[in-house]
């Protein structure tokens, strides 16, 4: 019986000296020891590891950058049933914002307004600012608010819409420069950040990196955007894409929202490069507008296979150059005897690398100066003088509308560029096959045709009833129509179907 209790004494024990070594065990399971030891890692490391040192940080460039960045907000009016164009920033309400728009019906007698807006920099001490042509274009009044809740009225000084860039002016002095640095020795992966006005929140920082360069985003041919997947919102244009150095390398100008097939897409938007907006601000600063050259052709890369092509027939090496397409009647290039078919090598003595390129240098000389141009034809090195018209008044002139009429009536303008309708745009903006006719390259946003709805990409195959098969086609049915008249065009888009557009011409 003693034996029987003393087991049961010394089992009892046992037990509880069991219980409290895994009654310790458990409680240990809180300190750090054991929590790393029964990780699945193999070796213990802190919770939080700090970013390798090559990292940048932003915060000393954005404190600096921050005093150059301004708000700049417009005021625009109108009068009976004019409609605003499609050009204005924003139009930010926090009302409607969070509550959807306010339908009450505007006020007997009082004026229609919108306000709109974007950002800026200022760019001299006395009060010299940069921003998109879009953001002021149209607007009655113009207010700089800077970063120290300082206002100004501002004027525009000059604008240059074919590359979306305004100068504006406000009665300072002694204020901060955001330096303009060289867009030119920007690489794709180079560290940017944008600053501006999103939606109104002031003083908006975004970080990205450079995407690509020389992207073309319209139908201008001077197109050379920055493309980068910084953050860029409905206010942010006009504002800086800054560099690591706090300098201004581009000005913030589009974003993509879709592509053509109405895909979502993010993390793209554009910038205008500062190295193009730097050889224009004499002149927006000067005349208030921005003068180009203009040669009076369409040109196209040379390929390999063209390459191989003129090496096989005539001998020759050609390493770059400007394939001339073809060559509008009446122009600088028609009247020096260029030809469809030359290559344009060499502008003033120095090599054309692309079609894109001759563009630029073109563009970069003043209408009236004469240039020389050496060019291949059938494989024989020819040269010519060419005086440059104005690119402006040119390019009104290879739109819609722009011949000579009948009698001597006043021109009418359709506010259209065409251009004839290629495989290529067939399947980018999928067109099929049996649709005949020509592709819209390009609308005037003041015309009579933006504001009905009338864009780029849309398919015209009929003008006033005649149909439209080709470049040449529609513009004799425009030459026909005169100022103030009534016009009817029928209009393709891809399998969408077709509609009837009517407006007047001017």
């Amino acid at each position: 019986m003693k034996t029987v209790k003393f087991l049961m004494l010394v089992s009892a024990g046992m037990l509880l000296v069991m219980v409290g070594f895994a009654l310790a065990q458990m409680k240990d399971l809180g300190s750090p020891t054991v929590k790393a030891e029964s990780s699945a890692a193999p070796e213990s490391r802190p919770a939080f590891q700090p970013a390798p040192s090559g990292y940048p940080s932003f915060a000393d460039i954005v404190e600096k950058a921050y005093p150059a960045v301004v708000a700049v907000s417009t005021v625009s009016t109108r009068s009976g049933n004019q409609q605003f164009g499609e050009q204005e920033e924003f139009f930010f309400n926090p009302f409607e914002f969070f509550f959807g728009p306010n339908q009450s019906p505007m006020p007997k007698g009082q004026t229609p307004f919108r306000q709109g807006g974007g950002s800026g920099l200022i760019v001299s001490s006395d009060g010299y600012i940069l921003t998109n042509n879009h953001v002021v274009d149209g607007a009655d009044k113009v207010t700089v608010t800077l970063n120290d809740d300082r206002e100004f009225s501002a004027k525009v000084v000059g604008s240059d819409e074919e590359t979306d860039v305004a100068l504006l002016k406000i009665e300072a002095s002694g204020l901060p420069v955001l330096p303009l640095g060289d867009s030119e020795a920007l690489r794709p992966g180079d560290w940017v950040m944008a600053i501006g006005n999103p939606l109104m929140y002031r003083n908006t920082v975004t970080a990205g990196v450079v995407s690509a360069k020389g992207r073309r985003i319209s139908s201008s041919a001077l197109d050379d955007f920055i493309q980068t997947d910084a953050a860029i919102n409905f206010g942010n244009s006009g504002g800086p894409l800054i560099n690591l150095r706090g300098e201004a390398v581009g000005i913030n100008t589009a974003i993509t929202r879709q592509d053509q097939m109405g895909r979502v897409v993010e993390g793209i938007g554009f910038a205008v490069p500062i190295n193009l907006v730097k050889e224009q601000m004499d002149q927006l600063k000067t005349h208030g507008k921005v003068s180009r050259g203009y040669l009076g052709v369409k040109v196209g890369p040379v390929d390999a296979d063209a390459k191989d092509y003129l090496k096989s027939r005539h001998g020759i090496d050609v390493r770059g150059g400007a394939l001339i397409q073809s060559v509008d009647k009446g122009t600088p290039a028609a009247k020096a005897g260029l030809l469809k078919g030359d290559i344009i090598t060499a502008i003033e003595g120095k090599d054309i690398k692309d079609s894109r390129e001759l563009v630029h240098k073109v563009s970069s000389f003043a209408p009236k100066k004469t240039i020389r141009l050496d060019v291949y034809r059938e494989g024989k090195k020819k040269s010519f003088d060419v005086t440059l018209a104005d690119r402006t008044e040119g390019l009104k002139g290879e739109q819609a509308g722009d011949d000579d009429d009948d009698e001597g009536a006043k021109k009418a303008t359709l506010g259209i560029t065409v251009e004839e309708l290629s495989q290529r745009a067939r399947q980018m903006y999928r067109i099929p096959e049996d649709i005949q006719g020509v592709l819209i390259r390009n609308v005037d946003p003041k015309s009579n045709a933006f504001s009905k709805g009338i864009r780029d990409g849309l398919i015209i195959t009929e003008v006033n009833g005649e149909p439209v098969g080709s470049v040449s086609d529609f513009k004799a049915a425009a030459s026909r129509i005169k100022s103030g008249e009534m016009v009817s065009i029928y209009i393709q888009d891809g399998n969408a179907g077709g509609s009837y557009f009517y407006f007047k011409a001017e």
